[in-house]
């Protein structure tokens, strides 16, 4: 039994698209989700900058207009405003339905920056990208900034990592090294939100092997100690509807 039907049992659907995208019973606390990170500071100096750059970032932080390719050049520099504004930009554009890969990379260096705002963006707009096409130098730019978020206890880009780490998706195979780190933070956590995100994560793949679904037990087994009834009561259905699958292609 395909699990994508599995779930939408769940969520009691018949279309198996609905199971890509599960309600789970909580959302992002506020507070945890603006935790920032500062991972590539913005150059304190504007040397190396030509007069014409120079003015262009002057122009910025005057709030008065500066040219798209000024504003490719500074956020290469690494200034997180200019990155941080020419992704707006392609926002406001329509850009991150048509071209998604650089509102997700303008808005990394942004966030890398400290920039949490713009965290959303990033994500919403590596929802939309082809792993398979995907630029290599820009995958490990979100690595380096969503991780080193996820672990300083940002729950967006935590949820991200988890959502982002699986097979055939922008991340790859979720490594051991990972998921290790991705539990050290669920144990800070304590309430088994993370543990059910990496249950769901699996749960919604095809044709899982013995050992990932003995993992989607662990994390199952873990979420249903949790205070949170949600969360609780959704571990505890999953593990039932795990049972009933199982024992039905045994």
């Amino acid at each position: 039994m395909r699990l994508r039907l599995f779930l939408c049992l769940w969520v009691s659907c018949t279309s198996p698209a609905v199971a890509q995208n599960i309600p789970l019973p909580f959302s992002d606390d506020t507070k945890a989700s603006r935790i920032s990170v500062t991972i590539t500071p913005d150059p304190l100096s504007m040397k190396g900058l030509s007069p014409s750059l120079v003015t262009a970032r002057q122009q910025l932080h005057a709030h008065q207009p500066v040219s798209d390719a000024n504003l490719i050049i500074l956020s290469e520099a690494g200034y997180g405003l200019a990155a941080q504004t020419y992704a707006r930009r392609l926002i406001s554009a329509g850009a991150t339905v048509n071209t998604p890969s650089d509102v997700a990379y303008y808005s990394a260096i942004a966030v890398g920056t400290g920039r949490v705002w713009t965290l959303p963006d990033m994500i919403k707009a590596m929802k939309r990208l082809d792993p398979a096409l995907e630029p290599r130098d820009r995958l490990r730019k979100y690595i380096q900034v969503l991780y080193p978020y996820a672990w300083a206890g940002n729950t967006l880009a935590l949820d991200a990592v988890i959502e982002f780490n699986g097979k055939g998706k922008l991340f790859g195979e979720l490594s051991d090294s990972t998921r290790e780190k991705i539990l050290e933070q669920s144990q800070r956590n304590g309430d088994g939100r993370v543990e059910l995100r990496l249950a769901v994560a699996l749960l919604e793949q095809v044709n899982l092997t013995k050992e990932q679904q003995d993992w989607a037990r662990s994390y199952l087994q873990r979420a249903q100690t949790s205070s949170h009834l949600g969360i609780m009561t959704s571990a505890q259905n999953l593990v039932a509807l795990m049972d009933k699958t199982y024992a039905a292609d045994e």
